[in-house]
């Protein structure tokens, strides 16, 4: 996962990019100096309410925490995982506890 930054508004706000993938906007509000994230994907809200209303020390870490929040929405996965979806034969364990042949 790689994250971009692009300054915009003379360095009071910056977009976020997720591989190449626009998914927010950081901003600065001037008092006091916090950073607060604003997705433009829908998001679970019981899991995410908490990074999208807390306010962060730099924008640095305002882009991190919102691309660490697409990740979590969207299951981000990298190429080099393992296909799960293997058929599994329940047979035995049916058996062992007296269902089935």
């Amino acid at each position: 996962m790689k994250v971009t930054f692009k300054e915009i508004r003379d360095g009071m706000a910056s977009k976020i990019f997720v591989d190449r993938k626009f998914v927010g906007i950081v901003e600065v509000y001037s008092w006091p100096k916090a950073w607060k994230i604003k997705p433009v994907f829908h998001y679970n809200h019981r899991r995410g309410a908490e990074a999208v209303h807390k306010k962060y020390d730099s924008c640095y870490k305002a882009g991190k925490a919102l691309a660490k929040l697409y990740e979590s929405t969207f299951n981000y996965m990298d190429d080099d995982d393992e296909d799960i979806t293997d058929e599994i034969d329940m047979r035995s364990v049916f058996k062992t506890i007296g269902i089935g042949p």
